[in-house]
C-alpha cells in the first residue's frame, strides 16, 4: 500500500468511527431536547399557575435551548465528518484509477482552443477531470485556466512547482480546505453575485442622518419602556414602536434593495470566512505561497469576512416573522442591518476581489498538490531558459493506469526540429503525442510530470488532431483543418515559439495532394522557430529526413505478427516502420 493510500485509509477508519460516535451523541440529544420541552409544560399541569411554577419552568426553558445550541454544533460537527469521509473515499477510488466521480469540466470544452481538446482537457476522462479537487466555483474556472493557458517564464514556473511541493507535503491541512468548502456547495449565480460586490458603489440616502437615528430611535425606545414595565403607562413604549414601523416604511424599498444584494448568502459567506482562516493561520515557506497569504492578512480577512457573515446572518433574522416584528418594532433592525451593511461595503468592497482570487489560486493548487502527492513516483521537471529543449526519459500518460502504461524516451533539442513518426494503426502513435503534449503542459502548469526526469524549455503549444468539420459554418473537414495550420503559421511568421504536434496532416484529400502538401508544410516549419512532431502512415514523408538531415528525424513504432495476432509493443524506435497492418485487419474481420 503506498503512504498516501495508508494515510486516506487510516484516517478514513478514524473518522468513520467519529461519525458513528457522534450520530449516535446526535440522537441522544434529540431525545434530550424533546424530554426537556415536555418538561417545560409539566408544572404548569401539576401545579398550575403559580409563582412557584415559574421558577420551575425557567430553567427547563434555559436547558432546552442550550440543547439546541448544543444539537446545532454536532449537527455541524456529523456534517464536516460526512464530508471527509466521502473525500477520502474518493481518494482512495482515485488511487485505484477511479475518478469519473470527480466534476469533468465539460463547461471549459472549446474545440478552437489550440490544444485542448485534442489533449483531452475537458470532459469525461479527462485532465481536467483526473486533477480536480476544487470546492470553490473561482477555483475551478482557475485550474482550467491553468490548464490552457501554462506558464512561459522559467521562474513563474519554479514558484509555482515550489508551492506544489509545499502542499503536496500537507494532507490534513488539504483535506480540512477541503471540507470546509464542500460543507456548502455554491453556484456559479451565488458566486457572481458575492464577486459583483467589489465592483458596485452601493448607495444609501441620508448615511450620515441614519448613523445617529439607528442609535437614538431605539435608546428613546428602551426609556418608553420603563413606564410600562412600572405600570405607569404604555403609550411612550406604543407610541416608540409606532415610530420605528414608520421609519421600515419609510425605507422599504432600500431595505429590500439590500436584502436582495445580501440576503440569504450567510452559509456562503460563512465557508469563504473559514477558508480565509485556514489560509491566515497555516505557515507556509514557498514565496508564492508566502505572497498569497500575505494578501489576506494585511488587514485579517478572515476577521473581516466574518464580520460581514455575522451582519449578513443578522439580516436574515427578518425572514422569521415573530422574530422580525419584535426587532423591529425595537430596534429599528432591519434599517440599522442596511447602514452597517453600507458601511462595511463602503470600507471593503476593493479587498473583496483579491480576497476571492487568493481562495481561488490555493484551491486550484490544492489540486496539483494532491496530484503530487498522489503519484511520489512523477517528478518535477527541470526548467530551463535556454535554447529549446525536450528531454525525457520514461514519458507516459497520466491518464493510463501504471500497469497498462508504456513509457518511451524523447529528445528533441533546438528550434526548427522536426520529429516524423510512423506506424501501423494502433500502434500508439496518437497516444504518444499526446503524451508529449499532456506532459509539456503539465510543465508549464508547474506541477509534476509522468516521467523519470524531464527537461524542458516552457514553450506555447498547438495541435492539430481531431479537426471536425462544421455544418453550421459551411466548413468541410479539410478546410477546417487548413484553418489549424493556417493559424499556427501566422503564430510562428509573428515570432511565436510554439511546440507544434500535428496528428495525420491533409487527411480530407487525395494521397497525392496530401504528401505534397505534407512535405511543403515540413519545409515551412523548418524555417521557423518552432519544434515540431508529426505522426503519419504516409511512409514516402519520411523521405524528408533525406532532405533535411539537420532538422528532421524518423521514428517509429513497429508491430508484430505472430500466429495470426497482432502483437504491440509500444515502444518508441528509431527509423521508419516496416510494417503496416490495415489489410491484415480487415481480413480478420471478414471485411474483404
Amino acid at each position: 500500500m503506498s503512504e498516501p493510500a495508508r494515510l486516506y485509509y487510516e484516517r478514513l477508519l478514524f473518522y468513520t468511527d467519529e461519525l458513528q460516535r457522534v450520530s449516535a451523541k446526535v440522537k441522544r440529544f434529540a431525545w434530550y431536547r424533546f424530554l426537556a420541552f415536555v418538561g417545560i409544560f409539566a408544572p404548569l399541569i401539576i401545579l398550575g399557575w403559580e409563582i412557584t411554577t415559574l421558577y420551575c419552568t425557567l430553567p427547563l426553558i434555559v436547558l432546552f435551548f442550550w440543547l439546541i445550541k448544543r444539537n446545532l454544533r454536532l449537527d455541524k460537527i456529523k456534517q464536516t465528518l460526512i464530508v471527509k469521509t466521502k473525500l477520502l473515499e474518493d481518494e482512495l477510488k482515485a488511487l485505484d484509477h477511479s475518478f469519473l466521480h470527480f466534476e469533468n469540466g465539460e463547461q471549459f470544452l472549446n474545440v478552437e482552443h489550440p490544444f485542448a481538446y485534442d489533449l483531452d482537457l475537458f470532459g469525461e476522462g479527462s485532465m481536467f477531470q483526473y486533477l480536480n479537487r476544487t470546492a470553490t466555483v473561482e477555483g475551478r474556472q482557475r485550474l482550467a485556466d491553468w490548464l490552457q493557458k501554462p506558464l512561459k517564464e522559467k521562474v513563474e514556473i519554479e514558484k509555482r512547482q515550489e508551492a506544489v511541493k509545499e502542499l503536496a507535503g500537507m494532507p490534513l491541512w488539504r483535506l480540512d480546505f477541503l471540507t470546509e468548502g464542500n460543507l456548502f456547495q455554491e453556484t456559479e449565480v451565488q458566486y457572481d453575485e458575492i464577486r459583483n460586490w467589489s465592483e458596485m458603489e452601493l448607495g444609501l440616502d441620508r448615511a450620515n442622518w441614519l448613523k445617529w437615528m439607528i442609535r437614538i430611535v431605539p435608546a428613546i425606545t428602551v426609556l418608553a419602556a420603563i413606564p410600562a414595565v412600572l405600570g405607569v403607562s404604555n403609550f411612550y413604549l406604543v407610541a416608540m414602536i409606532f415610530v420605528q414601523f414608520l421609519l421600515l416604511f419609510a425605507f422599504t424599498k432600500q431595505v429590500n434593495y439590500y436584502f436582495g444584494f445580501f440576503g440569504r448568502k450567510s452559509d456562503l459567506l460563512a465557508k469563504y470566512m473559514q477558508l480565509l482562516k485556514l489560509i491566515e493561520e497555516k505557515e507556509f515557506r514557498s514565496p508564492y505561497l508566502c505572497e498569497l497569504k500575505r494578501k489576506v492578512t494585511e488587514p485579517s480577512a478572515g476577521k473581516i469576512f466574518g464580520e460581514l457573515k455575522s451582519l449578513v446572518k443578522e439580516f436574515e433574522y427578518r425572514q422569521n416573522i415573530l422574530v422580525g416584528v419584535v426587532l423591529n418594532g425595537l430596534f429599528t433592525w432591519d434599517i440599522r442591518c442596511v447602514y452597517k451593511l453600507w458601511l462595511w461595503h463602503k470600507q471593503n468592497h476593493d479587498r473583496l476581489a483579491r480576497w476571492l482570487e487568493v481562495i481561488a489560486q490555493v484551491d486550484a493548487f490544492i489540486s496539483l498538490a494532491n496530484y503530487a502527492n498522489n503519484h511520489s513516483d512523477f517528478v518535477f521537471p527541470e526548467i530551463t531558459d535556454q535554447e529549446f529543449a525536450l528531454c525525457a526519459t520514461e514519458l507516459g500518460h497520466p491518464l493510463l493506469k501504471k500497469d497498462k502504461r508504456v513509457n518511451n524516451d524523447i529528445e528533441i533539442e533546438g528550434w526548427s526540429k522536426i520529429m516524423i513518426v510512423t506506424g501501423a494503426n494502433m500502434a500508439g502513435k496518437s497516444t504518444f503525442l499526446r503524451t508529449v503534449g499532456t506532459n509539456i503542459l503539465l510543465a508549464g502548469m508547474g506541477a509534476p510530470v509522468c516521467a523519470a526526469s524531464m527537461k524542458i524549455r516552457p514553450v506555447d503549444l498547438y495541435t492539430n488532431m481531431r479537426t471536425t468539420d462544421s455544418l453550421l459554418k459551411d466548413e468541410s473537414y479539410f478546410f477546417a483543418e487548413l484553418k489549424r495550420i493556417k493559424a499556427v503559421l501566422d503564430r510562428l511568421a509573428a515570432g511565436e515559439q510554439i511546440f507544434v504536434i500535428l496528428d495525420e496532416m491533409l487527411k480530407g484529400t487525395n494521397s497525392i495532394d496530401k504528401l505534397n502538401g505534407s512535405k511543403e508544410l515540413v519545409r515551412k516549419l523548418a524555417q521557423q522557430p518552432c519544434a515540431a512532431m508529426i505522426a503519419t502512415h504516409d511512409l514516402k514523408l519520411s523521405d524528408m529526413e533525406k532532405e533535411l538531415p539537420q532538422q528532421v528525424f524518423n521514428k517509429c513504432f513497429e508491430i508484430r505478427i505472430e500466429n495470426n495476432e497482432l502483437i504491440f509493443d509500444y515502444k518508441l524506435s528509431d527509423g521508419v516502420t516496416q510494417t503496416m497492418n490495415a489489410t491484415f485487419l480487415m481480413k480478420k474481420m471478414g471485411i474483404i
